[in-house]
């Protein structure tokens, strides 16, 4: 009988330190003490740190199922962006008194490595509501800018499993789809041989290193009345995958709950094809990435929904209605005509 799956083979088990021993880490390493104030993490353990003198830092402690290289990738990709496009707001690594990027620590007989990063003050775009047309342009404009930034990024990590890529084999998991709620298998199922062979086209597909993960809670706009992305934030999924899919992602988020989905969508595609041009082949698959995106986080929602620790359920259970409400109304949309209308927007000719 083949293992059902752990939530440690998705990573998804992120540690619980002591307040105690995230202070004396903080006060050793980085000679830093504050106010320590949980934020959400699917697989690290974060904290939010503000000193006394009112600086703000994330410290970001890793699952022990997680492998070292992965921290590593994510400290190199952000030190490759602050030289490759300085204008760009990204959080940034802060050495230890060491000089290491990355520190050890033991809890309860149990390795893990940690890291210190800046915190970005900003707004996200989860109570944004339907964006404008402009605003989208902006949105898929910052995510085109960050995946031409990480041009010829390249890190041995880089192909470490990552559940979240849509090339990542989960869309198409059994034991996902058998252990769907009924509402979830209702919904989904009727789309999983679209979503499969979407997945599975992603394999021709131009790949790079990208941020694999802009949607509306990771991106930041200044206050609750703008608009103008400000920064990026949240670069736990970021990996070598296919370049159109990190624009599938961004789109599937911000599509959501929005009166014209299909323009929506065409907005945000304008903007990130300004910034990282798209070829013919990439546009044909995009609107049924967008469903598979929306597939694939019903499938790995409703699987943390299962196993997540009582201080995440509620939010993580919180996160279906709106999942099973953009996968019913995308799927409705013929993807023939957002395509056609995708290439009528972005004029996209062969490269």
């Amino acid at each position: 009988m083949t293992p059902r799956l752990q939530p440690s083979d998705l990573r998804f088990d992120p540690p619980e330190v002591s307040k105690d021993i995230r202070r004396a880490l903080l006060r050793e390493n980085w000679g830093i003490d504050g106010t320590l104030d949980r934020l959400d993490g699917e697989r690290d353990q974060n904290t939010r740190v503000t000193t006394d003198e009112g600086d703000v830092f994330v410290l970001k402690i890793a699952s022990a199922s997680e492998d070292r290289s992965v921290a590593e990738f994510q400290c190199a990709a952000l030190e490759h962006l602050a030289r490759a496009d300085s204008d760009l707001l990204v959080p940034r690594v802060i050495e230890a008194a060491t000089g290491e990027r990355i520190v050890d620590l033991e809890s309860d007989g149990v390795s893990m490595s940690a890291r210190l990063l800046t915190f970005l003050p900003g707004v996200t775009f989860d109570s944004a509501g339907a964006l404008t047309p402009d605003a989208l342009v902006g949105v898929g404009a910052s995510q085109g800018r960050l995946a031409s930034a990480f041009r010829g990024f390249e890190h041995p990590a880089a192909t470490n499993f990552m559940a979240w890529s849509l090339d990542s084999g989960m869309v198409a998991n059994d034991e996902l789809w058998t252990d769907l709620s009924a509402e979830g298998r209702a919904c989904a199922a009727p789309y999983r041989e679209r979503v499969e062979s979407a997945a599975a086209a992603l394999a021709g597909a131009r790949r790079q290193i990208v941020h694999n993960d802009g949607h509306r809670g990771n991106l930041l706009r200044a206050t609750r009345d703008t608009t103008d992305v400000i920064g990026v934030i949240d670069f736990g999924d970021i990996a070598e995958t296919a370049v159109i899919a990190d624009l599938a992602i961004c789109g599937a988020s911000f599509v959501d709950g929005h009166p014209n989905q299909c323009a929506a969508l065409c907005s945000i595609a304008v903007g990130y094809h300004s910034a990282m041009p798209l070829d013919i082949n990439e546009v044909d698959l995009l609107a049924d990435l967008v469903l598979t995106r929306i597939v694939l986080g019903l499938l790995l929602v409703e699987y943390q929904a299962r196993h997540a620790p009582t201080h995440r359920l509620a939010e993580i259970v919180g996160e279906l209605p709106s999942y099973r409400a953009n996968l019913s109304r995308w799927g409705k949309l013929d993807p023939r005509a957002t395509t056609e209308a995708l290439h009528h927007q972005l004029d996209t000719t062969e490269r």
